[in-house]
């Protein structure tokens, strides 16, 4: 950039105090006006409520997820010398000049600290900034100072018993000038540093949601969760809403107030670990062979694999590898309609996640047994078709079963509340239930390892660290004009595949193949993730 000339440089120093002089001057005419010497032998009380900073929402280490933005506030008897002591720190200078159109105080915002004065108050404050915040869909808004969604309406009494207000009483004359050696009273309200803190981790969510954004700015979901405790590390979903363009949100035809991770979407071929899980539980070995001959009848539909000359012989390994409907559609005929529903029940298929008051994810649709006594119907449900219906929450939830063991913990995203900031008061923490056994788990994941390390044509393979999983290409019955079906693309896994630590699903709405769309994402979100967490990370 070229270096502005002492003329320049002089122009510039008398713009701003002519600019000044000017606010001053209109100060000083205000302010010496006949009604001023009449009116100023009343006096009285002027109030001002200052809102200093809201109810924080933290995540995990107890960094600030919005109020991220220290605030700078002065509290203004407007005097020439206050209004000079301040001038080249004023945020809105043009705001401030509308101010002196009265004489009452008034309040502004500075971009730097300034000496207080007996004309002149500073509050330090917090306050989000502008545009969409890490976790928007969890975090919600606020509309009027009241919590309309997300985490702002879940914790709104907390919260705003959060917000921090100060109250500042002058004593001031009739037309509205504080009076000299009048000095003012100031209470505060509310609990500075107060809010509540969520499993979430800020540096991870942005990642996320850059990931995802980059790839599925259109509609899709991405979800880090902790194999050990269930804990959301990170929850994205995009599109995403600005808080401040509610209106132009509510016009927008990709529905960003959707969270995708929250949805339920057919599911596919990922389901076909609960049908392996089922089979294990159930007796049936992971050796049991089966010739895939491309298509297979149950009782008089045929139902096609998507290698159309078939696969040939496959043990439950190879089907996983291959994605075999036929092979999983046998492996339904072997079991019981209760075997195959108890044990996606026992996933958490089928049940509502609720992860604050009035704040939940949606149940999808699990089959009931009744309807799986049809042949048909289950030879669908054994792969992830027919009525089956999932969300994004609900699959991280069965991977990181399978990777922990088969002890399945619920979606969890609150840790508790703080009154500071700094200490944390602990919300009680449900245990897991085991649902299969860690036999069968061990099995999954061997076979999920597979699926990456065993298959040359995978997109999902970490390049340092590795990883397991599945993915699906989840049809949805809809039709593109061209006569192409609309297909959700899944991945869902874990890292590291030998010591499981995170479970890992992505979702890309009508996005395709799960190899081709999602995979690459599961692959960048652990890979992008693992250089974060790692010592020189």
């Amino acid at each position: 950039m070229p270096q502005k000339t002492p003329v320049q440089l002089y122009a510039l120093a008398a713009l701003i105090l002519l600019f000044m002089a000017g606010m001053i001057y209109r100060f000083y005419s205000v302010a010496s006006g006949d009604q001023a010497v009449t009116a100023g032998i009343r006096q009285g009380k002027y109030h001002l409520s200052i809102p200093v900073s809201e109810g924080t929402i933290y995540d995990r280490s107890m960094n600030p997820m919005n109020n991220s933005e220290e605030t700078i506030l002065a509290v203004v008897s407007p005097t020439p010398d206050t209004i000079a002591s301040i001038f080249t720190k004023l945020r809105d200078r043009e705001a401030v000049s509308e101010q002196l159109q009265h004489v009452s105080p008034f309040v502004c915002e500075l971009t730097a600290d300034a000496e207080e004065t007996p004309n002149l108050r500073i509050l330090h404050g917090t306050a989000s900034p502008a545009g969409a915040l890490p976790a928007q869909h969890l975090l919600g808004y606020r509309q009027n100072g009241t919590g309309m969604a997300g985490l702002e309406r879940a914790y709104a009494g907390w919260l705003s018993a959060c917000d921090v207000t100060a109250d500042i009483t002058f004593t001031v004359s009739g037309r509205g000038e504080v009076l000299a050696g009048a000095e003012s009273e100031m209470q505060c309200s509310g609990q500075q540093g107060g809010g509540v803190v969520t499993t979430l981790d800020a540096e991870l969510q942005r990642m996320t949601e850059e990931v995802l954004q980059q790839a599925a700015p259109h509609a899709g979901a991405a979800v880090i969760m902790d194999c050990r405790t269930g804990e959301l590390i990170s929850c994205a979903s995009t599109p995403v809403y600005d808080p401040q363009n509610l209106g132009e949100a509510m016009q927008d035809p990709q529905s960003p107030f959707v969270n995708r991770a929250f949805s339920a979407y057919s599911v596919g071929s990922i389901f076909k670990l609960v049908t392996a899980s089922a089979a294990l539980e159930n007796g049936v070995s992971d050796r049991l062979m089966y010739q895939c001959e491309g298509s297979t009848e149950v009782y008089g539909q045929t139902f096609r694999c998507h290698q159309w000359n078939g696969h040939g012989l496959l043990n439950m390994q190879d089907a996983l590898i291959a994605s075999c409907n036929p092979y999983f559609i046998s492996l339904s005929q072997i079991l019981t309609a209760d075997a195959l529903h108890d044990t996606a029940a026992a996933f958490g298929f089928g049940t509502e996640t609720v992860l604050a008051e009035g704040m939940s994810a949606s149940a999808g649709y699990l089959p009931t047994v009744k309807e799986l006594a049809i042949d048909a119907e289950k030879a669908n449900f054994s792969f992830g078709q027919g009525k089956l219906s999932a969300t994004p929450l609900q699959i991280t939830a069965m991977t990181a079963c399978i990777a922990n063991g088969g002890i399945y913990h619920a979606p969890k995203l609150m840790l508790g509340v703080t009154a500071d900031g700094n200490t944390l008061r602990p919300f009680d923490t449900a245990e897991g239930s085991r649902a299969i056994s860690e036999e069968t788990a061990e099995a999954l994941r061997r076979m999920m390892q597979a699926v990456i390390y065993e298959n040359e044509a995978t997109n999902a393979k970490p390049a340092n660290t590795t990883a397991a999983g599945k993915t699906s290409t989840a049809q949805t019955g809809q039709f593109a004009a061209d006569g192409t079906e609309y297909c959700h693309a899944w991945m869902t896994g874990f890292f590291p595949a030998e010591a499981p630590r995170y479970a890992v699903t992505v979702l890309i709405e009508n996005g395709g193949s799960g190899n081709q769309a999602a995979a690459p994402l599961f692959r960048e979100i652990i890979e992008r993730m693992t250089d974060m967490l790692s010592p020189a990370g």
